[in-house]
């Protein structure tokens, strides 16, 4: 903007000094910053031989397809620092604007703080994607922030409102949730529906979300997939969705009852569940 307005006025704008600036100008770019402007390069050239026509899915589907492993949702932020929108989510982003003006999302009520000492007082959800022959298998998951637990899971053939609630009643099913518990997510718009809401409402549950494009805010949820996909499902080759919820639900028992978490000093969720207050219901699973 300097070329508008001159370096000296956006400095006091802007509350920085020039020297600052300058010094600024010079100094090399971080190799995070480099990797960052280098995926946003290939992001924008990605949407622009799409004819500006396909969201963040189809260009990470496309930006893999040309040897480049990115996760869709950092695909998603590069996409939004650019203001790089589809027709048709430009569509939707209206939509969305307006119910969120008729009623704002819920407020972050962790602001990362996720070392949570009682079972059933703070849930963190997500949903992911895993590839089949078949098609896609979505997968929506609701963990203890105190024990690290899997509580509920549910998986299908399209990611729904209903998905989420079909895991949150699972995770309700084992007993251990808590009046009033904070349910925290992203700004999906499966979380941000009138069903999530309606049935949060009814069921006691404080809904929270984090800031938008900010995936440390929902970091346990997100490094959960992380580990599933790394250790189990990016190794298998799936032929149907069944199979794959077969491998989905036998890893979160694995990963419930067997798998040693750093963050509870190398004990199972199920040994610190288990610690912290007796289970009165088995452990959900896809």
């Amino acid at each position: 903007m300097k070329a508008d307005f001159g370096v000296a006025y956006l400095a006091v704008k802007l509350g920085v000094s020039e020297r600052g600036y300058y010094a600024w100008r010079k100094r090399p770019m971080s190799a995070r910053a480099v990797a960052r402007w280098e995926l946003d390069a290939r992001v924008w050239r990605a949407f622009v031989a799409a004819d500006r026509g396909e969201g963040h899915r189809k260009i990470t589907a496309t930006l893999r397809d040309d040897g480049t492993p990115v996760n869709r949702k950092t695909v998603a932020g590069s996409m939004a620092r650019q203001a790089l929108m589809p027709p048709a989510a430009r569509a939707a982003f209206r939509t969305a604007l307006r119910r969120a003006r008729a009623e704002g999302d819920p407020k972050d009520l962790l602001l990362r703080r996720f070392d949570i000492d009682r079972v059933g007082a703070a849930l963190v959800s997500d949903i992911s994607y895993i590839p089949t022959r078949e098609g896609w298998v979505y997968l929506a998951v609701v963990i203890d922030l105190a024990s690290r637990a899997v509580l509920g899971a549910a998986t299908g053939k399209r990611q729904t409102a209903a998905l989420v609630v079909k895991a949150l009643k699972r995770a309700i099913a084992t007993g251990h949730i808590q009046d009033s518990a904070i349910f925290h997510s992203d700004h999906g718009s499966q979380y941000r529906s009138k069903t999530v809401r309606n049935f949060c409402r009814k069921n006691g549950l404080r809904q929270s979300m984090g800031a938008r494009f900010e995936c440390w805010d929902n970091a346990v949820a997100e490094g959960f997939f992380s580990r599933i996909k790394n250790e189990r499902l990016h190794w298998i080759a799936f032929e149907t969705r069944a199979e794959a919820t077969r491998v989905i639900a036998t890893y979160i028992r694995y990963f419930n009852e067997q798998r040693r978490h750093q963050q509870l000093g190398y004990a199972t969720p199920l040994a610190t569940l288990t610690r912290l207050t007796q289970p009165t219901a088995p452990l959900a699973a896809a």
